[in-house]
This record gives C-alpha cells, structure tokens and sequence, in this order.
C-alpha cells in the first residue's frame, strides 16, 4: 500500500510538472506570438532594398539577436531611435516612419526579441531585457550615440519592453505608443482575470516605473483600441506626466504615425533631443 502510495504520488508530480510545463509554454504563445508569414530571407530583402544594415548582436546570454540599422539621410550629430516592435509585428512593420525619421536627422535601430525571426533562444520577459540592453550596447558602444542622444520607441509590448530599458538607462527621450500599465493590469480585465493574473508569467510592470524613469515621455493611443483599452495609455500619461496623443475611431492595429501625428512625434523627439545639444555630451 505504501509503495503504491509513492508511486501515485511521482505520478501526480509527473503530471503537475507536464502541467506547468504546458501552461507556461501556452502563455509564451499568447505574449510572443512572433509575426506571422516573415522569414530571414524576407526581411534581408526588403534590408536591401530600402538600405538597412542587417545587425548580428550578441546578448550577454550567449543568444544573436536580428536587427536593422538605418543611418539617417539628413546631415547632423548622430542621433538614435531604439525601436521595440509589438508581440506580433517585426522590423519591416514601420517602414514609414523609419523613412521620416531619416528625413529628420535620426538613426532607426530596431531589433527582434529572441526567438522570432532571424534571432536565436527562446522569448520571455527576462529575455527580451536583455535582448534590449545588448541593443543599448550597439547603439551606445558600436554606433558612438551618447545616452541622452537615444530615444527609446516602443509600439503595444514593446512599451514594456522600452520602459524597462528607459529605467536601468538614461535615454534622451521614450516613446510609448498603445501599449498598457502593465501586462498583469491587461490580464486582470479580461474573463478569468484573477486566475490569468496570478499564474501570469510575464508581467511588463510599467506603471511601476514612473519613479525610475526621468526623461521627457510621450504616450500615443488609439481611442477605439480593442486590444489594450485607452484607459492604459490616459493612465500612463497622468503617471509620467507625459505628451499625450489619443487618436480618435483608431483601434489597436490601425496606423497611428501618419499625417499630423508624424509631426507631433518628431517635434517631441527633436524637443527632446535637439540636433543642437547632440554636438554636447
């Protein structure tokens, strides 16, 4: 009787450990999706094509990260945009905005978190950390920009991502475009939020950060956002005192930096980080 008490016993850790295992590679799933129908050999074309340097970088936990690097066309100091895409999006998704922002003067970084394309390991939120502060070393150490001649982008998850560097760094200036307080607060509202909420993995924060980050901060959000309510981007504004645009019928996936908006976002980053103060440390 007593052994075979033991043996139901290993059976039941047997099937918790497969349980766990299953569920936390379900919540990777559902965080780092990765995009969809984007491979190497797409993203080295278009590369080519609109004349970004393809980036091999290597984090300090032995992972190569994919990345572009685009110089700017406008003669100046050099100035840095560190761009953090959303959970199922990649490099060649801002193709627009990397083309005004070298009409303006600034450099476009961008990378892919760890296990989406063209990058090696296996995303999670301690990883993707460090997929950033191995970008911030390229940025800062192989590219020469001074800290506060980097502004730091980031677009739904990549804001978590961006906000996390923005704290353990001083950039010149962060970007916030639909992106939440937190993933935790996100899980919370949805059905089952008490359950998702407390077996979340990956948590992303951000609002957690206000005392942290010092730099100027712009919020963006889409009034009619599906995914990630505006409620986050009007509380992430009123914690970092932040620049605020809310575009109005605009839903989660709908492009934001066009027309006037594009505007707006580059006069924030030029009051942030004039071309002027780039010839200072």
């Amino acid at each position: 009787m007593k052994r075979s008490r033991v043996v139901a016993g290993l059976f039941l850790l047997a099937g918790l450990g497969v349980a766990v295992g299953l569920l936390s590679r379900f919540q990777r799933m559902v965080v780092f999706p990765g995009p969809q129908g984007i491979d190497v050999g797409l993203l080295n074309e278009v590369a080519e094509r609109v004349g970004a340097t393809v980036l091999r970088i290597q984090t300090e936990d032995g992972e190569s990260i994919y990345g572009w690097h685009r110089p700017a066309t406008a003669e100046g100091p050099r100035r840095v945009l560190l761009f953090f895409h959303g959970n199922a999006s990649s490099v060649i998704a801002q193709l627009e905005l990397q083309d005004a922002l070298a009409r303006r003067g600034w450099d476009f970084v961008g990378i892919h978190y760890r296990g989406y394309p063209g990058s090696t390991g296996v995303p999670s939120e301690a990883g993707v950390r460090l997929d950033a502060l191995a970008a911030w070393r390229f940025v800062t150490e192989e590219l020469g920009a001074r800290p506060n001649h980097v502004a730091l982008h980031g677009r739904s998850l990549g804001g978590g991502v961006a906000a996390q560097l923005a704290a353990e760094m001083s950039p010149g200036a962060l970007v916030l475009e639909s992106t939440f307080t937190s993933l935790l607060d996100l899980a919370k509202e949805r059905p089952g939020g008490p359950f998702f909420g407390a077996i979340l993995e990956h948590r992303f924060m951000t609002r957690e950060l206000v005392d942290e980050i010092g730099c100027p901060v712009l919020v963006l959000h889409g009034a009619a956002d599906t995914l990630i309510p505006v409620g986050h981007g009007q509380k992430l504004a009123e914690l970092f005192d932040a620049d605020y645009i809310e575009m109005p019928g605009l839903d989660h996936n709908d492009p934001m930096l066009v027309g006037p908006v594009v505007e707006r976002y580059l006069g924030f980053l030029d009051a942030a980080v004039p071309a002027s103060r780039a010839n200072t440390p």
